[in-house]
């Protein structure tokens, strides 16, 4: 009969287990430890360190003490990769046996340094699946979801914050993410009449799972970001949907405890073990691909608050945090996604924006004095923010897929960083300056004629980016892209007929010509209203073009007359802040009375 397995008496821990300090436990047969059994190590007893140590004794030189603690953590370090490569062992031979598609070539990996890399299983629970799904379809047969695919080439590569490997299929979602394939089914349909059905459905099974049954789960946290990332509804009237499902998601991730403090490098290794406890014994309670899924869920939650928060305003963005970087960094280190680079990327350049719009919400509340031009520590932040802006855009690769799509993200950045540095930089309002400029308003001043010329370069940088994005991958854009593009051309008809004695207009329309430029955007969103994917008549790309064409028809009409009229007559002229367009937060681009309400354009403009 075996032995039931108990711990080793006081010094009679194998040599391994004395080493890292750790409880050696016996294992049935008696001849190892379930340890050593567990790494593949060769079980043998202490007594030569034991007696090595006694020998040494108390009075032992600093060198011996310091060879001691080094050869300890080569030990820990030899246990730790043992342990990666019994867990690729295990995967592999299960991948063997099952005949699964769950770990295959072409999954993630995570890879610390140089010498071993653990395969992850895209298995978010601890558990493989059930035997029903053991054998799911290849990507390429007939049984795979058009849709889904759709969503992982041709959408997804926008904002990545999704691990869709091709092993991933519509019916692992079915089983295990349910609510996350209905939203992309949902934001993959282009018709608008087709998804507003569609996102009835969607909203009846969020309310039913968040309020009725007061659920919290990954699944409905990735669902509900999905349909926020490429949501139409801020261009349809729905801008309010939005806000309502924004607070959801923010009050989804408090209750998941995304923000618990912990070391997000522990639970990672602790998880990629497949097996070890914590320190205080509890055993890993998810794979480390569902703990990746969690952090990018977390930041992509940022990310898209801090969007709804400035385009929308109707609440604020995520506050970041300290465990956010962890989160990060954590990203970065593993390397599990080939996408991760631009994720990881696209974050970082969001929390520069956050922080130009703290900034700027601090100035409003009053910070400084009402007659300095700017105070110091907002000017510092500014040339800051700056900085580090082009330290990032300098990390990044050339070869980064979606690299046009990053850098017209990164232009916006800087736009808006600049646009930042043109309102905190407030104008001295003394009655002599006040009449030098007459009842046009005070003159710009250096700084802001500088932030002003460096937003009319940015948004030709912008322009140049786009027009270079194919036409085949403008489809997939998400929400942010498009307001973006919104709020980029809205600047500029600004800076083309703002009428300032310091502006120089002629210049701004020699760098950036306003009615061409509408005219070059439209013929780009008409060439991309022809990919096959659109063959419908009211997908968003139709109310956007509406929307240009109605825009280049005011700035026709009023061209010449803003060129001619004197700088002081008339109420005075100012640049707004992006963040303070009351008109896109109402934009319902499907009503004709919206165009005449909000902007003043008559329907019937042809």
């Amino acid at each position: 009969m075996e032995r039931s397995p108990h711990s080793s008496a006081y010094g009679q821990a194998c040599t391994h287990c004395y080493k890292a300090k750790c409880r050696c436990v016996r294992a049935r047969s008696g001849e190892t430890c379930d340890r050593c059994l567990r790494l593949k190590k060769r079980c043998e007893p202490s007594e030569t360190v034991r007696r090595r140590n006694v020998h040494n004794g108390h009075n032992a030189p600093a060198a011996s003490v310091s060879d001691r603690r080094i050869a300890r953590l080569e030990d820990k370090v030899e246990d730790l990769l043992s342990v990666i490569q019994s867990f690729i062992g295990s995967n592999t031979r299960n991948a063997n046996t099952a005949n699964t598609s769950l770990v295959t070539p072409d999954s993630t990996a995570l890879t610390f340094g140089t010498s071993s890399t653990a395969t992850v299983s895209p298995n978010p629970d601890p558990t493989y699946l059930p035997t029903q799904y053991q054998s799911t379809p290849s990507p390429s047969s007939n049984q795979t979801d058009e849709q889904l695919e759709f969503f992982r080439a041709r959408m997804l590569p926008s904002f990545p914050f999704l691990d869709l490997g091709p092993s991933i299929t519509a019916g692992y979602l079915r089983q295990h993410r349910p609510f996350l394939l209905h939203a992309i089914h949902t934001v993959t349909t282009f018709s608008t009449q087709e998804r507003l059905a569609k996102a009835e459905e969607l909203k009846r099974l969020l309310f039913t799972s968040a309020w009725s049954n007061v659920d919290s789960n990954i699944d409905l946290l990735l669902g509900v970001l999905t349909y926020l990332a490429w949501s139409t509804d801020p261009f349809l009237g729905g801008a309010d949907l939005v806000s309502r499902l924004m607070m959801l998601a923010i009050s989804l991730v408090y209750d998941l405890r995304l923000f618990k403090p912990s070391s997000l490098d522990v639970q990672l290794m602790m998880a990629i073990t497949q097996g070890r406890a914590d320190e205080n014994g509890h055993p890993p309670s998810e794979t480390p691909y569902a703990f990746l899924e969690k952090q990018r869920a977390v930041l992509a939650c940022f990310f898209l608050s801090s969007n709804v928060s400035s385009h929308l305003g109707r609440q604020d963005a995520l506050r970041w945090t300290p465990q956010m970087g962890e989160a990060l960094r954590v990203i970065e280190i593993t390397n599990a996604c080939s996408t991760d680079r631009l994720f990881i990327s696209q974050i970082r350049l969001q929390l520069l924006k956050q922080r130009a719009d703290d900034i700027r919400q601090q100035d409003e509340a009053g910070m400084g004095t009402e007659n300095d031009v700017a105070s110091a520590p907002r000017l510092l932040y500014l040339k800051t923010l700056r900085r580090q802006f082009h330290e990032l855009r300098a990390s990044f690769a050339p070869d980064l897929q979606q690299i046009d799509i990053l850098n017209t993200h990164a232009q916006y950045v800087e736009l808006y960083i600049n646009q930042m540095g043109y309102s905190i930089t407030h104008e001295p309002q003394s009655p002599e300056e006040f009449g030098r400029a007459g009842n046009g308003g005070v003159p710009l001043g250096f700084q802001r004629l500088e932030c002003l010329w460096r937003s009319v370069e940015n948004i030709k940088s912008w322009l140049d980016n786009f027009y270079t994005i194919p036409t085949a991958n403008l489809i997939g854009q998400p929400f942010h892209f498009w307001s973006q593009m919104i709020l980029t051309v809205t600047l500029l008809k600004y800076l083309s007929t703002l009428r300032d004695p310091d502006w120089d207009c002629q210049a701004v329309r020699n760098t950036v010509h306003l009615i061409s430029t509408l005219d070059s955007m439209l013929q780009k969103i008409e060439l991309t209203s022809r990919e096959p994917e659109l063959q419908c008549d009211d997908h968003l790309l139709k109310y956007l073009t509406k929307l240009i064409a109605r825009c280049r028809g005011w700035a026709e009409a009023r061209w010449n007359v803003a060129s001619q009229t004197p700088h002081n007559a008339g109420a005075r002229h100012h640049i707004p802040d992006l963040d303070q367009m009351a008109w896109l937060q109402s934009m319902d681009l499907g009503d004709d009375q919206w165009f005449e309400t909000a902007l003043g354009m008559p329907a019937t403009f042809s």
